[in-house]
């Protein structure tokens, strides 16, 4: 009886046989399948990025290096000995000025060293110059100028020995001619600006620039310093015999399709701080390269010992509307002579066209979107759905003579807007690239606005592509 009793509390559900078994598994496999076809199309499908065009502007500041070219001579010394100069490097002199003196024998040396004591002390005002040198440096000071540490030892030490040879003939002539000492004076047969540099470019001219001199790793300069021994005819001095210097550099393809028809640049030579107009000009190299060549007038003694100089060319800010430059892309577009370009009694813009009949030829005008207008053509976009197709004969209105066919065709750069949700050639103007960017023209005719959707790669999409569903 319990047995029996546990049976009539068991619930029996009514079956509906497995046909609806079948159409639950049919209708899970297809909603699978249907997430494994999205997921499948979702990956196949290329991925469209978009840039949202905004207000810029670039500033073209290029740094280059540069060749220093002078009117610059090598004298040679006259005669064996040690040389002791009496001219602070950087100063100028004037015809007849003594430069060095030649102390044949050595003496002077030997006399200096074992009568220290006896020179006169240097003077305030020799102090004070030594001081600006030291002040002047530190205000430039920079780890673009270190190298010019260098040249500051060197200015220093000609200082110190022209106060000290200024000093010794000034106040010890008749103690160095009691001891037998004997100095022979050279003087500076032309003026100019003394330096005691020497690197072996003095002689080089527009005409005998090539890359091999831009080479750093074979420069060399070397310093003539004072009280060394120097033979007859090798180097004792430079002079300087004008303030007008040249800076040639290197040209790419860029800089000459953007400096090509200037006369003038405005540049900023780094190390001084200096900005400064200088005439521009280009020419070609004896090794078929193309140079650029800064005229300037003034500010020498600010590098008459340097060979290279850095510096940077400034070009005026440009602003406008700011996209990638692999936005940009070019389409055909139809061209019609701008001179056929005339208004009708409503003052529509457009075009007229010749239309033949089986009796007469006639003209009709035709309204049409005209992308640009550079003068020359109109450039305009023929579609099903244009009143101007290609073959159609373009005539002016008071003179059927002249005639034009519509056949040839003109790129015109541009975008690609995808502010619909499909992708709208919109027309550009390129006003200055730099950085990967390109500034363009504002409110230009079937132009872009702030703020639109442009494709951010144009070589990823078409004309007229869906890119929203």
């Amino acid at each position: 009886m319990a047995k029996k009793d546990k049976e009539d509390n068991i619930i029996r559900l009514p079956q509906f046989g497995g046909f609806f078994n079948v159409v639950k598994i049919l209708a899970l496999v297809a909603v699978f399948g249907y997430i494994l076809f999205a997921v499948y199309s979702f990956t196949q499908k290329d991925v469209v990025n978009f840039y949202e065009v905004e207000e810029g502007s670039i500033v073209r500041e290029n740094t280059y290096e540069g060749l220093i070219l002078r009117d610059e001579t090598v004298i040679s010394s006259e005669a064996d000995g040690y040389l002791n100069y009496y001219i602070q490097s950087g100063k100028k002199v004037a015809v007849g000025t003594p430069v060095y003196s030649v102390d044949e024998s050595g003496s002077l040396n030997e006399y200096l060293r074992t009568h220290a004591d006896e020179l006169q002390s240097f003077s305030d005002a020799d102090i004070s110059s030594i001081h600006k040198s030291l002040s002047d440096y530190t205000k430039q000071s920079s780890d673009v100028t270190f190298s010019k540490l260098y040249s500051l030892s060197d200015k220093l030490s000609a200082m110190v020995s022209e106060y000290k040879n200024i000093s010794i003939l000034s106040s010890m002539s008749d103690e160095l001619r009691n001891a037998g000492i004997s100095l022979s004076d050279h003087y500076a047969n032309q003026t100019g600006l003394v330096s005691y540099v020497v690197d072996g470019y003095e002689d080089i001219t527009l005409e005998g620039i090539d890359e091999s001199l831009f080479d750093k790793s074979s420069y060399q300069r070397s310093m003539i310093n004072n009280g060394e021994l120097t033979a007859s005819g090798e180097p004792a001095y430079k002079l300087i015999t004008s303030d007008n210097w040249q800076i040639v550099f290197r040209l790419n393809d860029s800089d000459i399709a953007y400096y090509s028809d200037r006369s003038s640049l405005r540049i900023d030579l780094i190390d001084s701080g200096i900005t400064t107009n200088a005439a521009f000009e280009t020419i070609i190299g004896e090794d078929g390269n193309s140079y650029g060549v800064l005229s300037l007038s003034g500010y020498l003694n600010y590098y008459y010992e340097d060979r290279f100089i850095d510096f940077e060319i400034i070009e005026s800010n440009v602003s406008g509307l700011k996209i990638p430059e692999r936005s940009i892309t070019e389409k055909d577009f139809y061209v019609i002579p701008s001179e056929f370009l005339t208004e009708d009694e409503r003052g529509n813009v457009g075009f007229y066209k010749e239309v033949v009949t089986e009796s007469s030829n006639a003209s009709i005008f035709a309204i049409t979107d005209i992308y640009n207008n550079d003068g020359e053509y109109c450039y305009i976009e023929c579609t099903d759905t244009s009143e101007i197709k290609p073959g159609d004969v373009i005539v002016l209105r008071d003179d059927t003579e002249s005639r034009y066919t519509v056949a040839q065709t003109k790129p015109l750069s541009g975008v690609y807007n995808i502010n619909k949700g499909y992708t709208v050639f919109k027309r550009i103007e390129p006003l200055e690239t730099a950085n990967g960017y390109c500034i363009i023209a504002k409110n230009t005719s079937y132009g872009l606005s702030v703020y639109d959707h442009i494709v951010l790669d144009a070589s990823t999409v078409g004309d007229g592509q869906v890119l929203y569903r």
